[in-house]
Parts: structure tokens; sequence; C-alpha cells
């Protein structure tokens, strides 16, 4: 693996109020219930990509007036690039030059939507990627969370919408106009349903934030009834020991 300087890792960032998060989240969870969700996921990308000791890491930060910094993600306060007013397109793109022109020579977007990227796969990125190759991860449905590459193939991101389900196809493409090579990552889901939270809740070694399933039953239930497999489908009374929110 190259210098730590020379790979950097792209992470954009929405202060965490409504308003910020994707419209498919509140679509499937609720306003409320999907700002806590979306934190959660926020959460668990920065720490994959602040653990990851290879690379550098870049926050690009649209802040609100509630959220001025990112002390609500990190009490160390990372520091940012600030994006007030730039749509994504605008972000992805003066990320990548900030992290060229400050000396990295390999970059890779991260989507904090899917949740089960593996520290190997940022490995196998900065191995793939050069001049002539870029790394591309997909979704099951199209849409991309990962994305690597050198100053000299940034440009075909221009104009890409990130975010769309045929970002994966559409970045595959051009890059074989382009004549480029294309590795490709495994596999994954994005969160953006009930049944790929509650999958994420499942792969997950410890227990899930109360949040990441639905609201709680308080019908009659015998113990034996008890999380068996995915998850119990009713309970006696609530939780004895949850864990709160995260805030």
């Amino acid at each position: 693996m190259a210098q730590k300087r020379d790979n950097c890792i792209i992470l954009l960032i929405d202060a965490p109020v409504p308003e910020r998060i994707a419209p498919e989240l509140i679509s499937a969870f609720g306003a409320e219930r999907a700002e806590r969700v979306n934190l959660d996921l926020l959460q668990n990308a920065y720490k994959l990509a602040k653990k990851f000791k290879d690379a550098i890491l870049l926050l690009s930060f649209d802040k609100s007036s509630r959220h001025p910094d990112l002390t609500w993600l990190d009490s160390d306060d990372p520091g940012f690039l600030e994006a007030k007013g730039k749509n994504p397109e605008e972000r992805i793109n003066e990320a990548f030059q900030l992290a060229f022109n400050t000396g990295a020579k390999k970059a890779l977007l991260l989507n904090h939507l899917s949740p089960e990227v593996k520290p190997e796969w940022l490995h196998q990125t900065f191995d793939a990627v050069a001049d002539k190759t870029i790394s591309l991860g997909a979704n099951r449905d199209g849409s991309l969370y990962l994305v690597g590459l050198t100053f000299s193939s940034l440009k075909i991101l221009e104009g890409l919408s990130f975010l769309s389900v045929k970002a994966a196809e559409e970045i595959s493409e051009r890059a074989k106009k382009n004549k480029l090579g294309v590795f490709s990552l495994p596999e994954t889901d994005a969160v953006k349903t009930e049944d790929s939270l509650l999958k994420w809740a499942d792969s997950k070694d410890s227990s899930p934030s109360p949040f990441m399933r639905a609201e709680p039953s308080f019908a009659a239930a015998p113990p034996e009834e008890k999380r068996s497999g995915r998850r119990a489908h009713k309970n006696t009374s609530p939780p004895a020991a949850e864990k709160p929110p995260l805030q």
C-alpha cells in the first residue's frame, strides 16, 4: 500500500435535519425515524473511513444553523470542506479537485447509504485504481456505493448523478468510451426500505439502535417468542435495557 497521503476517502455529509435527508428514507421510514436512521448510517460510514489508516479523510459538509460544525459526528471536530449552497455534483467535483490539488494520487467517494462496505474493499480500490483503471462499487439496485479514480479519469464524473439508480451503468459506459478499465467490487445494498434496514441490523455484531425497527407492538406475547432468527414479532413490554437513540 502506498503512503497514506497518496490516498483520499471522500464522504459527503449533510446536517442531520429532515430537509437534508434523502427523500427515499423519508418515504420508507417517516420524517422523524428517517432522521435517526440517516444519522446512524452517517456515523457508520464515518467510523469506517476514520479507522482506515492508509488514506486521509476529506469531509464535504453542508452545515445548518443548528449544526455549524461536526461535533455531533465526532467530539474531536474533524474539520470539513464547506459545501453550503452546492448541489451533490458540485460537491463531489470540488472534493475530488481538492483531494488531488493537495497531493492525493488516488481518491474514492463513499456513499453512506450503503452500510455494509468492508475495509478490505477500500484496500482493493486503492490497490486497483490507476490512470487507466477506475474502481466501481454498485448496489443491487444499480446505484453506486463507491467510485475510485485518479485525476486523469476525473472527467468521467462530469454531470453524473451519484445517487441515481442508473449511476453504476452510466459510469461503466463512460469508462469504456474513455478506454478505461473497471475494477468491480462486490455488490451490496443501500438502506432504502424496511427490509434493507433489518438486513443491516441483523448483520451487525451488537444490538441495533431501537429506531432500527418499526414501532413496537405491546400486545401480549409469551417469553419464548423472544428474538429467534431475524427478530421477534411482538414484545410483552418495552425492552428493559434498550440503547438510547444516537444524538
